[in-house]
């Protein structure tokens, strides 16, 4: 699960978002869910792939919030 997880937060990283690495990292957290399927089963793999794109959201969510906060801070006081 820490290896979806950690696929999951890497577009959250990114400073732009481009096709190629966006389907890299897509491809690393799908295999990573397929070994959990193979390995703990489909329910495991169900909730650990759910939780991981979950937090991969949150995580979008933060950084495009606090980027938002630092351009505005930016026009304003620069």
């Amino acid at each position: 699960m820490a290896v979806t997880m950690g696929a999951a937060s890497l577009p959250a990283l990114l400073k732009s978002v481009r096709l190629l690495p966006m389907l890299l990292i897509l491809a690393l957290w799908l295999a990573a869910v397929i070994s959990m399927a193979v390995s703990a089963g489909i329910l495991a793999a169900l909730a650990g792939g759910g939780i991981s794109l979950l937090w991969g959201l949150l995580l979008m969510l933060a950084s495009l919030l606090f980027s938002g906060v630092q351009q505005m801070a930016k026009k304003r006081y620069g």
